[in-house]
């Protein structure tokens, strides 16, 4: 990918759009997306920032073994790279009619697990999380998965290792046959700890 640091070259938005037309036909997807050096440069940005340990448990019995900064402010690189991803998105979108409305990334987490962490149990996002959710992993060793059960059935592992692109299928994504279908998964083996950001478009009221 040529240019400089999140910038949206022909190549990356060429790979962006293969990502959203193959998670019109699976729950989850993973691609190569980010240099060293921007995973690099979002590691730094995002480890200034205030953590707190998260609720240990929330609805239908999740665990939550991590700390979270959230909301955290779109700010440096989270903003660039939310700003990237807006961009790409949207161009997409427009073209291939393929969201609800446009993609706002108003909903910013950074997640950071110690080494030994329970990681987070089967969950699915919440219905105000519209169009599309994505994952990005800064460091670690840890197992991201999808499912088909909430006991773990149909286990699947993704590939969330430092440079990829995660994007989940949210409602109001074309490619979801309905709300109810939003993709199961968890985070475990957090072996070597874990950093990622999360970003969503949050349906305001």
């Amino acid at each position: 990918m040529t240019g400089g640091l999140f910038a949206l070259s022909d190549a990356r938005l060429q790979a962006l759009s293969a990502a959203v037309q193959a998670l019109c036909h699976m729950p989850y997807i993973s691609c190569p997306f980010f240099t060293e050096d921007e995973v690099q440069q979002m590691r730094k940005d995002v480890s200034t920032l205030p953590f707190r340990d998260a609720q240990s448990v929330v609805g239908n019995g999740v665990h939550q073994d991590f700390q979270v900064c959230f909301p955290a402010p779109r700010i440096a690189s989270l903003d660039a790279v939310a700003s990237l991803l807006e961009k790409g998105l949207n161009q997409i979108g427009q073209k291939n009619d393929i969201f609800e409305s446009d993609i706002v990334l108003n909903d910013c987490a950074v997640q950071r697990y110690h080494a030994q962490s329970r990681g987070i149990g089967i969950h699915k996002d919440g219905l105000r999380y519209r169009n599309i959710v994505i994952i990005i992993t800064l460091s670690g060793t840890s197992t991201l998965y999808g499912c088909t059960t909430r006991e773990g059935a149909g286990r699947q592992v993704i590939d969330d290792s430092p440079g990829q692109l995660v994007l989940l299928a949210a409602p109001g994504f074309k490619g979801l046959v309905s709300a109810a279908d939003r993709p199961l998964h968890g985070v475990d083996n957090v072996t070597d700890g874990r950093l990622s950001i999360g970003l969503r478009s949050e349906q305001l009221k």
